[in-house]
């Protein structure tokens, strides 16, 4: 029931922010349409959740800040999306292990790796905790750029092509190595960006 539900709230916020928001999505076939993958996106705006789990046909998985599991009205909308919460002031297991597990059951994961919100066109590097999900996970993941929020244009969500971080996976990882990691990340989210037909 709560799928129905899901798909039934996508489509109509898909309708909203088509009408009023004239969102234009690039590369929607880079979304596998099966199997576990990760949704890597830049945050720029409140919005950019609610755009992702729209212009997514497959159901989005947010790890979100505990923060917004406050108010009663997110609280139950998030309840709705399956999200769970994550406390970013230490080293959150109890989310590492929920994401893992999503990942598990074969669904599409959704994190913003920057940890919190930046100005458009100011992208932030990827914090620990996220390289590291991606790493072990072994998921494929999505890169996906939003911009044009803050304009009066149309809203534009860039979906690249899938990417790999193997390479990283094979070893106990150097703070060098980490960082290169989250250098790699950050590039292909801010290709995504920059992605023009």
């Amino acid at each position: 029931m709560k799928k129905i539900i899901y798909q039934t709230i996508r489509l109509f916020l898909l309708a909203i922010f088509k009408v009023f928001f004239r969102i234009k999505v690039n590369g929607k076939e880079n979304l596998p349409d099966s199997g576990k993958a990760i949704v890597l996106a830049n945050h720029i705006s409140l919005l950019d959740p609610p755009l992702l789990a729209a212009v997514l046909p497959r159901p989005l998985r947010f790890m979100a800040k505990k923060e917004l599991f406050k108010n009663p009205i997110l609280r139950f909308v998030l309840f709705l999306a399956d999200a769970f919460p994550v406390d970013r002031t230490k080293n959150d297991i109890t989310a590492v292990k929920k994401a893992l597990a999503v990942l598990k059951k074969e669904e599409v994961l959704g994190l913003f790796p920057e940890g919190t919100r930046k100005p458009e066109g100011e992208l932030g590097s990827p914090k620990l905790g996220s390289v590291m999900l991606a790493i072990k996970s072994g998921a494929p993941i999505i890169p996906v750029g939003i911009k044009n929020i803050k304009t009066d244009g149309r809203i534009t969500i860039n979906i690249g092509e899938s990417f790999s971080l193997e390479q990283f996976s094979q070893k106990k990882l150097s703070k060098t190595e980490r960082k290169k990691a989250a250098q790699f990340i950050k590039n292909k989210i801010a290709a995504a960006i920059n992605y023009s037909e």
